[in-house]
């Protein structure tokens, strides 16, 4: 299921078919999210039902017109005031008929008064409706303060109960948009017991009414981090997400960019870093000229990660931006990361390639740390949301070379043979060359029993390399890689 924001406001591409309960002032905008929501899921292919007290049909109509959105036959519209000024029955018997068309519609492809196929009959509650492919339903529903007045409490919360049992059985999902406050702290306790998802808005500032902002405050079954996400509101009667200044950080020094910020390939970057950039991903790679390193051979070790299924076109590039930032905080967040002052850092598009040159220990201990960190981090996420990596440890020497603009570069064996065993690896291993392997047994006892041979696997050029896993019950992956 998708929403309006809903990679900012969650860090997933994706949350489980929820119903959702959308609270905040007056005037905050919640109204105009819901219509956002109610484009978003209509462009999604979802067919909804729309109810709401303070507009016609037609004005809705209109609205879509004026953003640009064709009209759809996915869309059933509902104004119960209007309903009851026109003397249809009891308000409680009102209410439950329109539960009771909402149960239809999900029985049957569901008849819409959208569209320019076939007859249409106007009318100002939402008549004139024709039959459409179903494709599952949404319900919007702006506001339930609105029902509250015409129906009662008690009515709407039976509506919204049963609404909510109702989405367990079947293929719907909605919103309920609910000024506060406006019920008991028992009527709201009550009224969450059915409901999957609550979204708050609220005025940033109180001495400036135009900034608001929205948090996603909790996912029933999800473990979610609320966080608040800004947004203004646009003429046209939209809302448009803004991206925070402090949001923006640097891929190259990993500072926060103050002024506008410079976009290439899904990355971001300070505008006199992004040569630096195109350079370190050149044919040579990492340009360290500044870092202080000697221009002779010198041996490192290192450790060779990438972001498992990360090309995948279905992904969207602020998808793939977002899961590279991530693995990047993460590494930077390890202990063996900030150990060791002196280290090779190459980005490399979808992961990055690190060499420590002081400690053989830091790669090892890089990869377990970080493990252990990724599973806290995916834990409770779908499985397109979590971050999936491979890691390849190697040891060896590497040496200075001038690139064609002549600038300091390292390349060399040391390199290349992480990458190899990387590549050989699959979803949470952590592969080690045998030099490296034997180095640490040999170092140190309490490495025996995490270090594991797996034998012998083909690379390029007809070499064969026997190789190691490390692997715990809280890191690594205990089964040996495929041999292709």
């Amino acid at each position: 299921m998708h929403i309006p924001a809903l990679i900012e406001l969650t860090e997933r591409e994706e949350i489980p078919r929820s119903l959702i309960l959308l609270t905040g002032n007056t005037n905050v905008g919640k109204s105009l999210y819901c219509r956002q929501f109610l484009v978003d899921r209509l462009n999604d292919g979802s067919e909804c039902v729309y109810i709401n007290c303070t507009s016609t049909e037609e004005q809705l109509l209109e609205w879509l017109d004026g953003i640009g959105v064709a009209r759809t036959p996915g869309l059933h519209f509902i104004n119960p005031y209007l309903r009851k000024q026109s003397g249809r029955g009891d308000s409680s018997a009102e209410l439950s008929n329109v539960l009771t068309e909402i149960k239809h519609a999900m029985s049957k492809p569901l008849q819409s008064a959208l569209g320019d196929e076939g007859p249409r009959r106007k009318s100002g509650d939402g008549h004139g409706l024709q039959d459409t492919e179903k494709k599952g339903l949404t319900l919007i529903v702006d506001s339930l303060n609105h029902l509250i007045a015409l129906f009662g409490k008690a009515a709407v919360e039976a509506f919204i109960t049963d609404i909510y049992f109702t989405s367990k059985m079947q293929q719907l999902s909605g919103i309920c948009a609910l000024t506060t406050p406006s019920l008991s702290k028992d009527e709201l306790e009550r009224l969450n017991q059915s409901i999957d998802a609550l979204l708050e808005m609220a005025f940033k500032d109180d001495m400036d009414l135009r900034l608001r902002y929205m948090k996603m405050v909790m996912i029933r079954g999800m473990t979610l981090t609320p966080k608040w996400v800004d947004f203004e509101l646009e003429e046209h009667g939209t809302i448009k997400f803004l991206k925070k200044e402090s949001e923006f950080t640097c891929y190259v020094c990993k500072s926060v960019i103050h002024e506008n910020p410079i976009s290439y390939s899904g990355l971001y970057f300070h505008v006199n870093h992004l040569e630096v950039y195109k350079r370190l991903v050149g044919i040579y790679g990492l340009n360290l000229s500044e870092l202080g390193f000697s221009s002779e051979v010198m041996d490192a070790n290192f450790f060779f990660i990438d972001i498992v299924g990360l090309s995948d076109p279905s992904f969207s590039v602020s998808s793939q931006r977002q899961k590279i930032e991530v693995l990047n905080n993460l590494i930077m967040s390890c202990n063996a990361y900030n150990g060791e002052e002196k280290k090779i850092i190459l980005p490399t598009g979808d992961g990055m390639v690190i060499g420590f040159v002081l400690n053989p220990e830091n790669p090892l201990k890089l990869g377990i740390q970080l493990h252990q960190k990724l599973r806290s981090y995916n834990r409770g996420k779908g499985d397109r949301d979590k971050l999936k990596v491979r890691i390849g440890l190697s040891a060896g020497p590497v040496f200075s070379v001038n690139d064609i603009q002549n600038n300091q570069n390292f390349w060399g064996p040391g390199i290349i043979m992480a990458r190899r065993i990387m590549d050989i690896g699959g979803e949470g291993h952590i592969l080690l060359s045998e030099p490296l392997a034997k180095a640490l047994l040999s170092l140190k006892d309490e490495y025996s029993p995490i270090i594991n041979p797996i034998g012998e696997y083909s690379i390029k050029h007809g070499q064969t390399l026997t190789l190691y896993s490390a692997y715990s019950n809280d890191f690594g992956n205990p089964k040996s890689p495929e041999r292709r």
